[in-house]
Parts: structure tokens; C-alpha cells; sequence
């Protein structure tokens, strides 16, 4: 018998690594997650329910979960997954108590063969969605179906929900997710550097892999870098580029989300409070989505601390906006050279 993953797993040499779900890429750190993943898609009945992946921001918490929905959709076609996030569950379940379509409601979640739900934390102080939350796990384990659910940490420390939710979930499997070793980190840059098509000598990735303890999204940052840089000084990257790069960055302070909104607001000829505002002119949208993104790279503050400095807003507009200054990076050289200035300025002492 072939591998659970299909054409969705390959292995390293010496299997160190094991590439998931359209490039999840799982290190001996995380060897748990396959364990999780091969569970859900092997096509047997629910053995853990439900599964919770667990961690800080940028360590894939969603990239797992929403790739184990697709990864489902793709091999079991005619039994539903239904995908939400603990806020709109939340808000659903108010407005069904509201219209007193609550039966519809129940029905949707609870008769899938798949439930994803994002951020469970978010359920704090939200006790009727809680309660619904675990009645909801008691029906799909009755018919042996599958929940997966992210939290920021593990459903013993999420001290605001319901002893019987917290009983329930730490019956099924946490997983919790490490940032990625050494071995992971260089398929994750080799991955990086061909989707953003820089050209990056194996000893560079080498180098940068080895030296970088960081999440994917601070390995993209880097390459990002590193692209801009060979386009400014019109010259193919060497070794010496990326330990320069390394040896700069460990001198380096972190700046603050208000620090880099104040610098994206001077280098857009706007006021900080721009960014923070409701506004959606067309050149604000645009320089708060630098202003985010930088946060996002240069920062550890999680999606919903950066989301809540510009306006109040959630988590899932800041990732949103995020992947879409991604795609305009990757596309716009006048965009990539504002966030390349932006970049070197806010991680510079005097910034």
C-alpha cells in the first residue's frame, strides 16, 4: 500500500523532512503533525476527535488546517467539510438563537464528516458557543467523523473556556507545533526561493537554513530581501550576501508596530492615524498594507495584536491583506522597493 498522502507527501533524503499539503513541509520537530494528518485523510473512521494544532502565530496552525479541508474535499468528494473560524461560529450561532433557526444551524455542523474550526481561543467569553461547540463534538464522535480545531495554546491552558469543553477537547490528540529545525528550514527555503524566483547558491540556503531559527514567514521575509537586493545592485546573490544578512540581523533591534506605522505613514506623505482609521482610499489601503505586512515580518506580535493596532481589525482581514501584498510583491517593483527601503530603515538603531 502507497503512502496515506498520496501524491501530497515526499520524503527528504533520509527522511528527515515529509513535505505536506501542497508544501507543509514537517520536520522531526513535528513528526506528531503527520501523525495527525495521516489519521484524518487515511480514509478509516475518527480515531482522535477532535485534533487541536497549537502554537504561536507563523507556525502553520492555518496552512494544516484549511490544506487537511482541500486535501479531504479532493479524496472524499461527497462527504462535507464544512470550514468556519470560532468568531463566526460565534456570530452564527447568535443570529441562528435569533431567528429560531438554531435546528439549521446544528444540522450544518454537526452532520459534517469534517469540521475545521480556526481559533478556538476566540471563544472566550462566549459561553453559549462553547456549550454548542461541544455538544457539536459529542455528535460527530457519535458517528465516528472528524473535527480539527487551531488555538494558540493547548485546550488545558485556555483557562476561559468551559471545563466541559476543555474535558472534551483534551480527550482527542493536541498537537503542538514547534518551529521548524534545521533540516525543515532548508526545504522551506528551497521551497521560498523557487516560488519567488530568486536565485539562492545551495551554500547561501545552506547558510540561511542553518543560522535562521525562524518561522516561514521570517525565512520569506529574508528571501525577500535577497531578491531586492540582486535587482538594486543589478548582480546574481553569493555566500557572502546571506552572512552578511545574518551577521547584520543579529545586531539588529525589533521594532514596534507603532514604529513601523509611523515610518510606512511618513514614507506614503500620510499621518499615522491614517492607518488606523476606516478609510479606504485607495493610497491609505495601500500604505497600510505595507505598514502590515512589515509588522508581520518584522515583528512577533500575532495577527490579532497587529489587526488590532490598525483600527480594530480582525485577524483574518490582517492575513488576508498579508497574502495579498505578497502576491503585489511579487508582481509590482514599485511596492517591493517601498517595502525593501521601509525594511532597512525600521531595523537600523536610529529607525
Amino acid at each position: 500500500m502507497g503512502h496515506p498522502f498520496g501524491e501530497l507527501a515526499s520524503r527528504a533524503p533520509g527522511h528527515q523532512t515529509v513535505e505536506l499539503l501542497e508544501g507543509f513541509v514537517v520536520g522531526l520537530e513535528n513528526r506528531l503533525v503527520e501523525v495527525a494528518a495521516e489519521s484524518v485523510l487515511g480514509g478509516h473512521p475518527a480515531r482522535y476527535l477532535p485534533i487541536v494544532f497549537c502554537g504561536h502565530t507563523g507556525l502553520g496552525k492555518s496552512h494544516i488546517a484549511l490544506g487537511l479541508a482541500a486535501a479531504w474535499r479532493a479524496s472524499f468528494p461527497g462527504r462535507p467539510a464544512v470550514c468556519t473560524t470560532a468568531v463566526d461560529f460565534a456570530r452564527q450561532l447568535a443570529d441562528a438563537i435569533e431567528t429560531k433557526t438554531l435546528d439549521g444551524f446544528g444540522t450544518r455542523y454537526r452532520k459534517a464528516a469534517l469540521l475545521v474550526m480556526e481559533d478556538l481561543d476566540h471563544l472566550s467569553e462566549k459561553p453559549a458557543a462553547q456549550e454548542e461547540l461541544a455538544y457539536t463534538l459529542d455528535a460527530l464522535a457519535d458517528s465516528r467523523s472528524f473535527a480539527v480545531l487551531t488555538a494558540r495554546a493547548a485546550p488545558g491552558q485556555l483557562a476561559s473556556l468551559l471545563p466541559r469543553l476543555r474535558s472534551r477537547l483534551a480527550a482527542g490528540l493536541t498537537v503542538p507545533l514547534a518551529p521548524p529545525g534545521p533540516a525543515a528550514r532548508r526545504v522551506i527555503v528551497q521551497r521560498l526561493a523557487e516560488a519567488q524566483g530568486v536565485a539562492l547558491p545551495e551554500s547561501a540556503a545552506q547558510a540561511l537554513a542553518d543560522e535562521m531559527a525562524a518561522t516561514v514567514p521570517a525565512l520569506r521575509g529574508a528571501l525577500l530581501q535577497f531578491k531586492l537586493k540582486a535587482e538594486l545592485d543589478g548582480r546574481p546573490l553569493e555566500l557572502a550576501t546571506v552572512v552578511d544578512y545574518l551577521s547584520e540581523r543579529a545586531r539588529r533591534k525589533v521594532p514596534t508596530i507603532e514604529q513601523i506605522a509611523k515610518a510606512t505613514a511618513r514614507h506614503f506623505s500620510l499621518k499615522r492615524s491614517d492607518l488606523r482609521s476606516s478609510s479606504r482610499a485607495r493610497s491609505v489601503v495601500a500604505a497600510r498594507g505595507v505598514a502590515m505586512h512589515l509588522a508581520r515580518m518584522l515583528t512577533t506580535d500575532s495577527l490579532e495584536q497587529i489587526g488590532r493596532y490598525f483600527g480594530g481589525r480582525d485577524h483574518t482581514t490582517v492575513s488576508h491583506n498579508c497574502r495579498k501584498m505578497e502576491e503585489l510583491l511579487e508582481r509590482e517593483p514599485i511596492v517591493r522597493q517601498a517595502v525593501f527601503q521601509l525594511h532597512q530603515k525600521l531595523q537600523t538603531p536610529e529607525a
